[in-house]
C-alpha cells in the first residue's frame, strides 16, 4: 500500500452482521468503531495501528492479529476475543463482556488487562509485559504464564487463579480480593 492510504480499512458502520475479513493494512485501523450483531472474524494482520477497537457487538473477534499496536480494545461484547495476537502492544484490552479472552498472546506488552466480565482469561501467555491484570470476575484466570513480568494481578474476583507461572522475573500473582 502507497503511504497515501494508511487509513481505517472498515470504520463507522452500523450492521447486524459485520465484515468477516477487513482488508491487509500496512497502518492504520482494521475495524474500528461499530456496533453490530457479530463482530469482524479474521481481521486482517496489521503491521501498524490497532486492528479491532470502539465497538459494542453480540459477539467479539476471534484470530485478530496485530505486529504493532493493540489487536483488540475498548469495547462492549456478549463474548470476548478468542485467539488474539500482538507481537508489540496489548493483544485485549478495556472491555466489558460476559465471557474473558481465550489463548490470547502477546510478546511485548500486556496480553489481557483493564476489564469486568462474568468469567476470566483463560491460557493467556505475555513473554514481556503482564499476562492479565486490572479486572473484576466472577471467576480467575487459568493457565497464565509471563517470561517477564506479572502473570496475574490487581484483580478482584470470586475465586483465586490457578497456575499462575513467570519464568525470569515478576510475581505469579499479586494484589487480589478474592472469595477463595
Amino acid at each position: 500500500m502507497s503511504a497515501q492510504l494508511k487509513h481505517t480499512n472498515s470504520e463507522d458502520f452500523l450492521s447486524l452482521t459485520s465484515p468477516l475479513r477487513a482488508g491487509n493494512m500496512h497502518a492504520g485501523d482494521g475495524c474500528a468503531m461499530f456496533t453490530s450483531g457479530s463482530a469482524p472474524m479474521a481481521s486482517s494482520d496489521a503491521l501498524l495501528g490497532d486492528m479491532t477497537g470502539f465497538f459494542t457487538s453480540g459477539s467479539a473477534p476471534a484470530g485478530t492479529k496485530a505486529m504493532t499496536g493493540d489487536a483488540v480494545e475498548m469495547f462492549t461484547s456478549g463474548s470476548a476475543p478468542a485467539g488474539t495476537k500482538a507481537v508489540t502492544g496489548d493483544a485485549v484490552e478495556m472491555f466489558t463482556s460476559g465471557s474473558a479472552p481465550a489463548g490470547t498472546k502477546a510478546v511485548t506488552g500486556d496480553a489481557v488487562e483493564m476489564f469486568t466480565s462474568g468469567s476470566a482469561p483463560a491460557g493467556t501467555k505475555a513473554a514481556t509485559g503482564d499476562a492479565v491484570e486490572m479486572f473484576t470476575s466472577g471467576s480467575a484466570p487459568a493457565g497464565a504464564k509471563a517470561v517477564t513480568g506479572d502473570a496475574v494481578e490487581m484483580f478482584t474476583s470470586g475465586s483465586a487463579p490457578l497456575r499462575a507461572e513467570t519464568a525470569a522475573e515478576g510475581e505469579g500473582c499479586a494484589l487480589y480480593t478474592s472469595g477463595s
